[in-house]
């Protein structure tokens, strides 16, 4: 494997660093008389059990931009409440050679223990097919996720970030019509997106992950030798966390003229819906918009997701494998469980239409018969209402009856 070159990233206007309100309690225990000998022992005990990772020529407990000189120590901070950072990380290698992901772990340290970590990634999503695929689709475009806007393709939440690379920044020739594929840089906080995040919570985590984000990307495409930079993001339209859900419309469903909820559906179960902050039905900034319908703290019944970029519609396409039951009509679709999935050529090129149960009725064994799949009872009607607003034109879904066994 072919690793980058060692030069650091070129120094923007936006990436200065900036040094911590107050020392660690390591950095502070160095400062003091005999500190220096203190501190040659706890960097040999840490290195010696593998917890931290230096870089050539640096000390420990110094302040340093972390995750492949990307981000500094005030940007990484922002991350955390008020602890010390620090960081491992693996080498960013070319996707050409290493086309999976590489990674590298940011540690919040309070007292000298791990109290939280964040994960930085930088993966090519073309490479995942299956539950991969799909995994990485329900985590990162849910209705939790705020379109990062300024011309940039991405997302945030209080808990997770990605950013796409530019189609500019590849490292080999592609022939006329191939198309390279997508790869992402991305953070995750450790666990999941939780159900409640009060709302000042919610707005700091947000504002730190997608500042951060931005800047890893930045830093990624300055080692790869990409001239493209993104601008920091805008101050971006409030979480959704902390405040109340809308109440469903069930004959306009998630603002959708046409689509409605089956009366079978209807209930406290399905009585809240949230949506991809920032959005209108009528505009979607970065050709993403989810619909998450369920219970106010719960949002779990039913997610409508349209993807309108054409580079992630296609690794959002790949989410089902060979064995789900095939969709037909204008586009091509398929379902499987609580997941279906169909695509379409459109004015902007290939778009992807997901409605997604977690825990699909077919599974309990207790819904009425034609009536187990609220995905496949809503799908035609949603790839109808969304094919219309993003300039596909009138895509039909056919199939969908047929697989839920009747009329919805």
């Amino acid at each position: 494997m072919n690793d980058m070159p060692n030069h650091m990233p070129e120094k923007t206007g936006t990436g200065e660093a900036a040094g911590p309100k107050r020392p660690g309690r390591l950095r502070r225990l160095a400062r003091g008389r005999g500190g220096t000998a203190v501190v040659g022992v706890l960097v040999g005990a840490l290195l010696g059990t593998g917890v931290m990772a230096w870089r050539a020529n640096e000390l420990p407990f110094v302040e340093r931009d972390v995750c492949w000189g990307s981000l500094s120590s005030e940007v990484a901070g922002a991350l955390f409440n008020d602890t010390d950072v620090r960081s491992r990380e693996l080498p960013l290698r070319r996707a050409t050679v290493d086309p999976m992901h590489t990674e590298c772990s940011i540690q919040g340290f309070g007292s000298d223990e791990l109290e939280s970590e964040v994960t930085a990634s930088v993966r090519t999503l073309g490479a995942l097919k299956g539950a991969p695929a799909w995994d990485w689709t329900r985590q990162y475009l849910s209705s939790r996720m705020t379109p990062l806007g300024g011309g940039i393709t991405g997302m945030a939440s209080s808990q997770r970030a990605w950013v796409a690379l530019p189609t500019s920044c590849e490292e080999k020739h592609y022939e006329p019509g191939e198309k390279p594929p997508l790869r992402v840089v991305s953070l995750a906080a450790d666990g999941s997106d939780p159900d409640y995040v009060n709302e000042v919570d919610a707005r700091r985590g947000l504002d730190a992950m997608s500042r951060a984000v931005v800047r890893l990307a930045n830093g990624v495409m300055a080692r790869y030798g990409c001239e493209s930079r993104y601008p920091d993001p805008p101050k971006l339209p409030g979480p959704p966390e902390g405040k109340s859900v809308r109440a469903v419309d069930n004959d306009k469903l998630c603002g959708l003229p046409g689509v409605r909820l089956p009366r079978w559906a209807r209930g406290k179960d399905a009585s809240a819906v949230r949506t991809t902050p920032g959005t209108r039905p009528d505009e979607v900034p970065g050709g993403i918009r989810s619909c998450d319908v369920g219970r106010p703290y719960g949002m779990d019944r039913i997610r409508l997701t349209t993807v309108a970029e054409p580079r992630l519609a296609r690794v959002v396409a790949r989410g089902l494998g060979q064995r789900a039951d095939r969709l037909g009509g204008d586009g091509e679709g398929a379902h499987a469980a609580g997941l279906s999935l169909y695509t379409a050529d459109c004015r902007g090129g290939r778009a992807t239409f997901v409605a997604w149960e977690k825990d699909p009725d077919e599974e309990q064994g207790d819904a009425p018969a034609g009536r187990r799949s609220l995905g496949l009872a809503l799908l035609p009607s949603y790839v109808k209402a969304e094919a219309g607003r993003i300039g596909c034109g009138e895509v039909r879904v056919e199939g969908a009856e047929r697989l839920s066994g009747g009329r919805s």
